[in-house]
């Protein structure tokens, strides 16, 4: 639901990032003000109409909703939450490098993409839904601020962003009665913290910087508060994987980075905990 509005956010992104060859395009003629002006006026535009259109924004007026956090009588355990937290993270991370093309420094480039994320996503988002059924949720707001800051930290430290990366996997061959579509099917995902090995010089030169260590938290049997309370079931898990950006560069050059934010399945060894 919302977190495909960032979808329509990336895709607009990806459209300005792309090469022109027709001589004095739209894209050079703008400056890199008028860039960041237009995108972010695009989004907020988007936002808007898909809110009034599809999330009932209007329809009631403005009021708190307390969503509590991980807790098992929650809608989905916390999963949402985290997943509110990785959303504003990979816009930020997304956006900075489109930001410093466009001429941007890393500093005001990072600074930019969090402000649309943040203002966007944690601010624009959560005002509509306080005017519709769903409710401002402080605990979605507190996660995407929380996101915010940590993609704006990432994007501005090149030696953390080797060591660390947040990701969502995403497992389509799991059951699920997910009543709304892929983008909080928490049924199917799972968050996590990677440490890689290949951050730390004392690996380098070594097999062991192929490696990582994982840890990261997923919910089942919650489907958005539709499932018995008895059956929800909440996991954390430490496992370790294999750095598929570092392995797969050499053949598939920059577009091995899409696995610094996407895990793929089955591609660790993990062990679990169950929370009931």
């Amino acid at each position: 639901m919302r977190h495909l509005l960032w979808i329509f956010g990336i895709c607009h992104a990806l459209v300005w990032a792309q090469p022109h060859h027709v001589e004095r395009s739209l894209l050079e003629r703008l400056s890199k003000e008028e860039k960041l002006a237009y995108t972010n006026l695009a989004i907020a535009s988007g936002v808007l109409v898909w809110g009034f259109t599809q999330w009932g924004y209007g329809d009631e007026d403005f009021h708190f909703r307390n969503e509590g956090w991980f807790e098992r009588k929650t809608s989905n355990g916390g999963s949402d939450k985290l997943g509110h937290f990785y959303t504003n993270y990979l816009v930020t991370r997304l956006l900075a490098p489109l930001y410093k093309s466009w001429g941007y420094s890393e500093h005001y480039a990072a600074l930019y993409g969090a402000l649309t994320a943040g203002m966007l996503s944690g601010v624009l988002i959560e005002l509509g839904d306080g005017f519709s059924e769903h409710g401002f949720s402080r605990e979605d707001f507190i996660a995407d601020m929380l996101g915010v800051v940590a993609g704006y930290f990432f994007a501005t430290m090149p030696s953390l962003a080797q060591k660390i990366d947040f990701r969502v996997e995403y497992n389509p061959f799991l059951q699920s009665d997910n009543v709304t579509d892929i983008s909080t099917d928490y049924e199917r995902m799972k968050h996590l913290l990677v440490l890689k090995a290949e951050g730390f010089e004392m690996f380098h030169n070594t097999l062991a910087q192929y490696l990582e260590l994982h840890v990261g938290y997923y919910t089942r049997n919650f489907n958005h508060d539709t499932l018995p309370l008895e059956g929800r079931k909440r996991y954390l898990y430490v496992g370790i994987g294999i750095n598929l950006s570092k392995l797969l560069a050499p053949y598939v050059g920059s577009y091995a980075r899409l696995f610094n934010y996407f895990q793929l399945p089955y591609t660790d060894v993990s062990y679990k905990h169950a929370y009931e």
